[in-house]
């Protein structure tokens, strides 16, 4: 099962400026650390891929997911992650940190309703935040 992380971001003024370098480094790393369970491949099959649709927006004061939806052409199921986001902070170092540490917590949510094991994912959350944010590539340059 390989598993997807993107960026749609639906709110004017309301982004992360995480970098497509970001979106592959933690699909790749997500993948590594998943496999599917087997209410998943009961459910949808052995082919079918995870995508974790990142966002964010300014009213929310928790994170907020939406759906499967599932694309049995595409072989995709689907999940909207909506992060928090402070419209009155400069965003940085600290709010990256917390979209970072939201989006894992809800993914970690969304595989356990999957009954996909996350014991590995959870041990490397803190190492794969920090990889996110010390490597500049990760993030674009305002």
């Amino acid at each position: 099962m390989n598993v997807y992380v993107s960026q749609i971001y639906i709110q004017v003024g309301v982004s992360f400026p995480f970098s497509h370098h970001f979106q592959i480094y933690l699909s790749q790393e997500l993948t590594k650390r998943v496999k599917p369970s087997d209410l998943f491949i009961n459910k949808y099959g052995e082919d079918f891929s995870l995508m974790f649709r990142m966002s964010a927006k300014a009213e929310l004061t928790v994170p907020e997911i939406k759906g499967p939806t599932v694309y049995r052409k595409d072989g995709d199921v689907e999940f909207s992650i909506f992060l928090t986001y402070d419209k009155q902070e400069n965003q940085g170092p600290t709010e990256y940190r917390q979209a970072l540490g939201e989006l894992l917590d809800q993914i970690v949510i969304v595989l356990e309703r999957l009954e996909i094991d996350t014991a590995e994912l959870r041990l490397d959350t803190h190492a794969l935040i920090e990889s996110i944010l010390t490597t500049p590539r990760m993030i674009n340059a305002k």
